[in-house]
C-alpha cells in the first residue's frame, strides 16, 4: 500500500529520549514529537541495530519503548544485506559515524524513507553526514534522505545547511554559514 505520508525511520536515541534526565528540555520534546507521531501523519519505522541498541535501556525503559512501537505501529525493518553493503560504502567516505549509525541511514535509504530522525546530532544530525549520505545515495541512484532531530520534525529549528530538497532544488548546500555546534548550541532543546 503506497501512502503520501512522511516515512521516518527513527533511531534509538528519539525514544530512548524520553528518558533524558540530564536534558529535560530534550525529554518535553520527544513526548510532543510522540504525541504528532500518534495523529498517525508519518509512516514509523526502526532498523534491526534498534532492537540491538535498545538493549542498553533498562527493563522498565525497555517495556515503555516496546509499548510505543506497538501503539504508534511502528514497523520493524527486516535484516537487509543491501543495507549492510550501502553502510560500507558510507564508511569509506569521510562520515564520522559509528557502525551502527551508518546501518540507520543505510536502513532509511534502501526501505526509502524520507528522513532519519535522530538526536545525535554528533554523528547524524550534521551537515557532514548529510551531504556524505547525499553524495553516495546520488552517485548509486538511490533516493536521497534528510537526517533531522524530533524539534526540527516539527518545525521548531531547522539549521542552515539543512534545505527543503525538492526537484527545483535537489543539491545540498556545499557550506553553511553557522557551524554545527553554533547549531547545536542555539537550536538543540
Amino acid at each position: 500500500m503506497t501512502t503520501n505520508k512522511k516515512r521516518l525511520l527513527l533511531d534509538t536515541s528519539v525514544l530512548r529520549g524520553l528518558f533524558d534526565e540530564d536534558t529535560p528540555e530534550r525529554t518535553e520534546c520527544t513526548k510532543r514529537f510522540i504525541d504528532l507521531c500518534r495523529t498517525g501523519i508519518y509512516e514509523l519505522f526502526v532498523c534491526p541495530v534498534f532492537t540491538i541498541e535498545v538493549k542498553k535501556a533498562t527493563a522498565e525503559q525497555r517495556k515503555e519503548i516496546n509499548g510505543l512501537i506497538e501503539e504508534l505501529h511502528i514497523e520493524r525493518l527486516p535484516e537487509s544485506d543491501e543495507a549492510t553493503s550501502l553502510a560500507r560504502e558510507y564508511k569509506k567516505r569521510p562520515l564520522k559515524t559509528a557502525k551502527g549509525d551508518r546501518l540507520h541511514l543505510a536502513y532509511a535509504t534502501v526501505f526509502e524513507c524520507d528522513t532519519v530522525v535522530s538526536w545525535n546530532m554528533h554523528d547524524i544530525v550534521n551537515k557532514d553526514t548529510y551531504k556524505g549520505t547525499w553524495d553516495v545515495n546520488t552517485e548509486t541512484g538511490r533516493k536521497t534522505i534528510t537526517v533531522e532531530t524530533p524539534a526540527m520534525i516539527m518545525g521548531e529549528g531547522r539549521p542552515e545547511w539543512l534545505p527543503s530538497t525538492t526537484p527545483e532544488n535537489p543539491e545540498p548546500p556545499e557550506k553553511s554559514a553557522k557551524t554545527d555546534e553554533e547549531w547545536r548550541k542555539g537550536t538543540t532543546p
